[in-house]
């Protein structure tokens, strides 16, 4: 194999790892470590808000964005996980197409 197809191999192969690292770290644990925050254990509740009228549809906006949140980062997860599945695709394929034109 020629030296320059190699380095693209090389690429593809760091392209994707760092998919799986990113992919990887959209979790909700992810989005907390090395925080002082911590993710809440239970939903909100109308009672956290004291006596705010309201207080129980704040409570439901609230789950929704954490709802909504989680969603995301495990849309982000799955198409991150879906290029590095991608790009191991290209790799095959290249090397594939490497070899039987050397042949």
């Amino acid at each position: 194999m020629s030296e320059w197809v190699d380095v693209h191999f090389q690429a593809l192969e760091t392209c994707g790892k760092r998919a799986r690292t990113a992919a990887n770290m959209l979790t909700v644990e992810d989005v907390f470590q090395d925080s002082s925050a911590k993710q809440p254990a239970d939903a909100a509740q109308a009672s956290m808000f004291g006596d705010l009228s309201h207080s129980g549809a704040l409570a439901g906006k609230v789950n929704d964005v954490w709802t909504a949140l989680k969603e995301e980062l495990g849309t982000g997860r799955s198409r991150l996980q879906g290029v590095e599945k991608a790009i191991d695709q290209v790799e095959t394929n290249l090397r594939k197409a490497t070899r039987a034109a050397t042949v």
